[in-house]
């Protein structure tokens, strides 16, 4: 069976996940520039499957950890409170500083700022995505994922084969209905799904041919309903997490640490970056420009993660389950 050195798997996954969501976005400019135009639209057409990378990832995470630390019903109140620490500060600095650089670049262009009161208290509680970073609107699914995976998972442990057996496929049936409409989550809940069964299979579970069947059924779910990408995206991040059982490098595995700060930052940052200089520059160097935005962005948000979300990350931590005893060490792993 997997050790748990296998967990080191998942921060090189992330820091995949968010250099392609990065290069997804800063390759739309770049497209215009002499040379390596169709490369860069390559990598806008695909590097958005990255977000996918990371709901699999949250699939898996989530109920790992929640299992670690002998997660209870009574501890829902505290599971969502660490969510927030963890994860809504950052948002919120990052909501500013957005909303900062949009108001100097609107005002330097006299142009009119598309956000109001209105949607800035919208954006609050991610109910809106202001258009100089339009990436904020995943925040909302994986709120709404975490919201329904602290109930979930008791009924995972509660009663196993009804929520896995029967609860799986008709997540994963509803996911094709309206409910689309009032529930982005099921949008994607597939993608969730497919890390919550790896964490079953991960977990050593008593009927590991059930969880790899539905595992079988999810991947071909994906390949069925979503797109190509996706589907490839998702069969990817849950075999890595399952049989990749190595350490991989800092290169991959540093921008994995930061990559909550270098997803809510680089986009306002990186993109301004390359209008900007776009502007005053020849075509030409429009990949120059390129790399100069990602390094950019990933130096601010290094600065970001140490001085907003570490700190935030430490907070966190402090917020125990009363079902933990002091005997009881959970392995630390690091929340998206």
């Amino acid at each position: 069976m997997l050790n748990k050195n296998k967990i080191t798997s998942l921060a090189a996954l992330r820091g995949i996940a968010v250099i392609a969501v990065c290069f997804c976005h800063f390759s739309k400019p770049a497209e215009n520039g002499i040379y390596f135009s169709g490369v860069f639209k390559w990598i806008e057409d695909n590097g958005k499957y990255g977000l996918h990378v990371f709901f699999v990832i949250s699939g898996f995470v989530i109920p790992y950890s929640l299992e670690k630390s002998r997660y209870a019903f009574g501890d829902y109140p505290r599971f969502l409170y660490k969510r927030f620490l963890r994860l809504h500060p950052p948002y919120l600095a990052a909501l500013a500083l957005t909303l900062f650089i949009a108001e100097v670049s609107y005002r330097s262009r006299h142009l009119p700022n598309p956000e109001n009161l209105n949607s800035i208290l919208r954006s609050l509680f991610y109910l809106h995505a202001p258009a100089d970073n339009p990436v904020f609107w995943s925040l909302q699914i994986e709120a709404e994922y975490y919201l329904f995976i602290g109930l979930y998972f008791i009924l995972i442990k509660k009663f196993p084969f009804v929520a896995i057996a029967l609860g799986i496929p008709l997540l994963a049936v509803l996911s094709q209905t309206s409910l689309v409409n009032y529930c982005g989550l099921f949008n994607f809940m597939v993608f969730f799904l497919i890390g919550t069964v790896g964490f079953l299979i991960y977990n050593k579970p008593s009927k590991p041919w059930l969880e790899q069947a539905l595992l079988v059924f999810l991947l071909a779910f994906c390949f069925l309903f979503y797109q190509q990408g996706a589907a490839i995206a998702a069969l990817f991040t849950i075999s890595v997490i399952l049989y990749v059982n190595k350490s991989f490098h800092s290169v991959l595995e540093h921008p994995g640490e930061i990559s909550y700060s270098l997803y809510l930052i680089h986009f306002p940052i990186g993109i301004k970056f390359m209008n900007l200089m776009m502007r005053a520059s020849h075509g030409a160097y429009a990949w120059w420009l390129f790399a100069g935005a990602f390094l950019l962005s990933y130096v601010f948000a290094w600065m970001f993660w140490r001085l907003i979300e570490r700190p935030c990350i430490k907070l966190s931590h402090k917020i125990k389950y009363a079902a933990v005893h002091p005997a009881v060490v959970a392995l630390p792993v690091q929340s998206l």
